[in-house]
């Protein structure tokens, strides 16, 4: 019995002895949490003035991009307007010079003399008449340039008078110095006299003599 009376008497203080300590430990954990709340206020000031001295300096990091980004701007807005000295080129362009020439021209219709009678006027369209050349002939072209025929012609094809020539080639050339024609044999130009007859054209298909002061053409065909 009495081992089991002192133990319990243990048990009981043992237990005395934990109550005591958690009494203990009550103060100690209050002391602590009184400690730690006290503490705590005094980190709030410190953080609002991080952040307000952050917020301060972020604003003036963007003030001061700001400013360099505008400066450029306005250099260039004010470099822009500098090359506007180009309108000085139209006075070069000498426009007054048309209306010049127009009075210039006025006088010329005007200087016709008035007619100072009806005699005049006539006499001014039969004068002007003459004034217009009309265009000679096709067929007397030939003969204005050979200038020794005159007014002497014959139709083209009498041969009566030129019966003894005859032609064995031709050689036409654009330029009348360099044609050629073979008559009876003889290698002839242009001027040429042969059998009494004077070559006086050489053509493609003929040539055209002259003797007696007749004019004669002389047929040439390939085959002849």
């Amino acid at each position: 019995m009495s081992l089991i009376l002192d133990a319990l008497r243990k048990m009981e203080q043992e237990r005395r002895s934990r109550r005591g300590a958690a009494n203990d430990l009550r103060p100690e954990v209050l002391r602590y949490r009184m400690a730690t709340q006290a503490k705590e206020p005094a980190r709030y000031p410190v953080v609002l003035i991080g952040v307000a001295l952050l917020c301060v300096g972020v604003g003036a990091g963007v003030l001061f991009k700001g400013n360099r980004s505008e400066a450029p701007r306005e250099e260039t807005v004010a470099a822009a307007p500098a090359p506007q000295p180009l309108p000085a080129a139209p006075p070069a362009v000498p426009l007054p010079a048309a209306p010049a020439v127009a009075p210039s021209l006025q006088p010329a219709a005007v200087t016709a003399p008035p007619p100072s009678s009806q005699g005049e006027s006539a006499s001014l369209p039969a004068a002007a008449a003459p004034a217009r050349p009309k265009p000679a002939p096709a067929s007397s072209r030939p003969a204005a340039a050979e200038g020794e025929v005159g007014g002497l012609r014959e139709p083209a094809g009498v041969q009566s008078g030129a019966q003894d020539i005859s032609i064995s080639g031709i050689a036409y050339q654009d330029e009348r110095r360099m044609r050629r024609a073979v008559l009876n044999g003889v290698l002839v130009g242009e001027g040429a006299e042969i059998a009494g007859a004077r070559v006086v054209e050489i053509k493609e298909t003929k040539v055209r003599v002259m003797r007696g002061g007749q004019i004669f053409d002389l047929p040439f065909s390939s085959g002849h």
